[in-house]
């Protein structure tokens, strides 16, 4: 686990007692790098010169260097050297076994390592010594929402608001949380909340936008995106996902100046290459959306819809055995995407392995006796549901929904007709498909390239 994901906080109460405690007779010598060494503004280098300097005075009472065994594990965590970090606070417990704070930044270091079991033993142990402790709710719900108790980790989140409700953090974590848990509802509630209390954070009108596309609400998210933008001229983040909305909304003129403009801020950002891909693909021109996958892909090769695309174009162009491995590489990250199942399943098919792609089919469905579309497309290809069944079933949902299902529709049943040799009938379904599908669906690109295959 990244160790961005914790973070290590100042014990609660230190600034008072060590305040006394300079105020004391004696302490000369030591007390300047004492208050240095609990500076947060120091890098991390300096602040363990500090630290290490004021632990060489032998006069330095017993408290104090547990506060500075502290301190300097959070340097050497900002350090990213998390072993040295969990010997210091090791060390600060050994001295002060009730340090509530040191249990606390244990288990974000053990949390950043990975050992989330140690995580929460010390989180536990910190909350336990010191109910009050906000930070170490804050970091256990973390480690909760790792490991996907998300109804704990809201629990938690609920006691760090109750004890600092001004904390525009807590109620941004316990948004993403309840997006988590799919209530999209809270999620914004919450985000509401976190920019009242912290209008002036651009990277919170990104997120609230993300929340609202997920709703497919774009009057909302699009003046999200423009505020973040307004707030920070610099947010490629903000870009690109506005990027992204436009791509929703089919103004494809306007999503491709959002994505140009992304990655002129940010070279590097994987899902700005992944919309031009996108972009470049509803263009028509497949190498260049092709090259955009592939840049996703070497910045971060575990990022799954990038494989989805690039086996598409690949499907596309008649490459089924490239396609079937770009698709077992998003399977395996996209365990949950019914269109990865059933593309790859094509692929496999086409390709010639029709038995073996059934098999592979029937093993590996992603919700066996769902309903919800696309459940019928799968339950067609495995025999269980006729091109009549597959077409009643796509009449579910809205309007919007329908339209998009019945033009899906078309091109599955075009593709099993395929499969069983009546090119007539696919011939049929693939152009109603190309005629209804939106540029932006891969069936409208797959009924396009299919087409052009038949009339060879």
């Amino acid at each position: 686990m990244s160790s961005s994901v914790f973070r290590a906080a100042a014990a609660r109460g230190l600034p008072a007692l060590l305040a006394a405690l300079l105020a004391m007779p004696g302490h000369a010598q030591w007390k300047s790098d004492l208050e240095a060494c609990g500076r947060t503004t120091l890098v991390p280098d300096e602040q363990i010169e500090i630290c290490s300097r004021a632990l060489q005075d032998d006069s330095l009472p017993v408290r104090d260097r547990a506060l500075v065994y502290d301190n300097r594990g959070v340097a050497w965590k900002a350090k990213g050297d998390i072993g040295r970090a969990i010997a210091d606070y090791d060390r600060a417990i050994s001295i002060a076994p009730r340090f509530a704070n040191a249990y606390n930044n244990r288990g974000a270091a053990f949390g950043a390592r990975g050992d989330m079991d140690a995580a929460m033993r010390d989180f536990d142990q910190a909350v336990q010594l010191d109910p009050q402790l906000v930070s170490a709710y804050q970091n256990r719900s973390r480690a909760l929402r790792a490991r996907g108790d998300l109804d704990r980790a809201i629990g938690d989140l609920d006691k760090a608001i109750g004890l600092d409700p001004q904390n525009a953090a807590n109620f941004e974590e316990r948004s993403g949380a309840w997006a988590a848990k799919g209530d999209l509802d809270k999620a914004i509630a919450d985000m509401n909340q976190a920019i009242r209390l912290n209008p002036n954070r651009d990277e919170l009108f990104v997120a609230r936008g993300a929340l609202w596309d997920r709703q497919h609400d774009t009057t909302h998210s699009i003046p999200d995106y423009d505020e973040a933008i307004r707030l920070n001229p610099l947010s490629a983040a903000a870009y690109n996902n506005r990027c992204n909305t436009w791509l929703l909304k089919e103004a494809y003129d306007q999503a491709t100046a959002d994505c140009v403009e992304a990655l002129r801020l940010d070279a590097k950002l994987v899902q700005a290459h992944f919309n031009r891909g996108l972009l470049w693909a509803i263009a028509l021109d497949t190498a260049k959306a092709k090259d955009e996958f592939d840049q996703a892909i070497r910045l971060d090769p575990d990022f799954a819809p990038a494989y989805k695309s690039r086996a598409q174009l690949e499907f596309y162009g008649g490459q089924f055995d490239a396609a079937e491995a770009d698709l077992e590489r998003a399977a395996r990250r996209l365990r949950s995407d019914p269109y990865v199942t059933i593309w790859l399943y094509l692929s496999r098919a086409r390709a010639g392995r029709v038995d073996a792609a059934a098999r592979e089919l029937a093993q590996n469905v992603p919700d066996p006796g769902a309903s919800a579309w696309p459940a019928p497309v799968i339950d067609l290809f495995l025999g269980r549901l006729d091109p009549g069944g597959v077409f009643k079933a796509a009449q579910q949902g809205d309007a919007r929904a329908q339209s998009d299902q019945q033009c899906e529709a078309a091109f599955y049943v075009g593709e099993w007709h395929l499969l069983h040799g009546q090119n007539g009938p696919a011939l049929r379904q693939l152009e109603e498909a190309q005629r209804s599908c939106r540029r932006s669906f891969s069936e409208s690109g797959g009924a396009r390239a299919e087409l052009e295959r038949i009339s060879r």
